[in-house]
């Protein structure tokens, strides 16, 4: 377990904006793994290379191709994850033969002190070039993406309604978060740089909150949902799964998203119980209640994280749940499956 350090909360100097030149996504990765080696505190343990792997961008190139068309899904994580938060859902697409490109979001995977200087447009371009590169080697191009991630996938869409997106994979996609003073947030951080700090013992995601991120996510989701407001439907397939129990994004408001502007090809599937009636056949439920001892409840950061996960699952080398929370998805194989059918 890493003690506290205070170098954690500052800026490394390496990660605050997005710098990339190069053309190609192999090269990204390159630069990214470049930087993390210079700016990562916790490289001295025994484990350098898994903290760097994790931290990386990635590529997966499909062993075959059985479909007429080439295939490819731009992975994008959310607020303080890294791409490891979508190695699971990333090997689905793998399986189904898709070229597998995952983002490092400017700010992430080095220290959280780096998204102190963060500001959304830095993570609007690192999405446009991962569309642009993905789009370079396929015919169809999917985005998934988790928390943030999904909602930068919405918000790339309706910046490029001229750019082909076969669909969109938006899980629990933080339209709105869950957090009273959000509103504040852009004021706020100029007076307290950080809604919590906390040990980070966790190779893989900052435990620390600084408040500029929460104010950049913020005033992108603002921005969506003023834009969404001119529009009857978002014009493109659109897949969403969310927890109903999340304590981090409002689950509410996605639903409400959902049934006013996906298309009627979309699907929602929702972890909720017990499953209420529902008229809308787009519309999925799966159990989101574990009767364990103690008995645990589904919620926002085990969404994306299969039972086998070697870091949060059944096996994992972290701690496996907190304060009745999984860490992982018990469910996660009824996902993949909704995933897979929508394709």
């Amino acid at each position: 377990m890493l003690e506290a350090n205070g170098q954690y909360y500052q800026p490394s100097g390496y990660n605050t904006t997005f710098d990339f030149k190069g053309q190609s996504f192999e090269e990204y990765i390159d630069f990214n793994r470049r930087k993390i080696r210079l700016a990562r505190l916790d490289l001295n343990t025994d484990y350098p290379e898994i903290i760097i792997e994790a931290n990386s961008p990635f590529a997966w190139l499909p062993k075959e191709n059985l479909t007429e068309k080439k295939r490819g899904v731009l992975l994008v994580h959310g607020l303080f994850d890294s791409p490891f938060s979508l190695r699971d859902l990333g090997h689905v697409f793998y399986q189904q033969h898709f070229l597998v490109y995952s983002l490092l979001l400017p700010g992430h995977g080095t220290v959280p002190g780096d998204l102190t200087q963060i500001q959304y447009p830095a993570w609007q371009q690192a999405i446009d070039f991962g569309v642009q590169a993905l789009h370079a080697q396929v015919d169809e191009v999917y985005l998934l993406g988790f928390s943030s991630g999904g909602l930068l996938c919405i918000d790339y869409h309706l910046r490029h309604p001229e750019t082909p997106i076969q669909s969109i994979f938006a899980l629990a996609p933080a339209f709105k978060i869950r957090f009273l003073a959000a509103p504040l947030t852009p004021c706020l951080a100029s007076i307290t740089p950080w809604l919590h700090k906390r040990k980070e013992n966790n190779y893989t995601k900052y435990r620390s909150i600084p408040m500029k991120a929460c104010a950049e996510i913020y005033k992108l989701g603002l921005r969506v949902r003023k834009q969404m407001q001119a529009q009857a439907k978002l014009d493109v397939k659109l897949f969403m799964a969310f927890v109903e129990a999340d304590q981090v994004i409002s689950s509410a408001f996605s639903r409400q998203f959902f049934t006013r502007y996906a298309t009627e090809d979309s699907r929602c599937l929702i972890y909720q119980s017990p499953a209420p009636s529902e008229h809308d056949s787009r519309i999925h439920y799966v159990e989101g209640f574990f009767p364990n001892d103690p008995p645990y409840v589904l919620k926002h950061n085990g969404l994306p994280f299969s039972p086998e996960n070697t870091h949060y699952g059944l096996r994992a080398d972290y701690r496996k749940e907190d304060r009745g929370e999984l860490l992982y998805n018990p469910r996660f194989s009824d996902l993949a499956k909704a995933v897979v059918a929508f394709l």
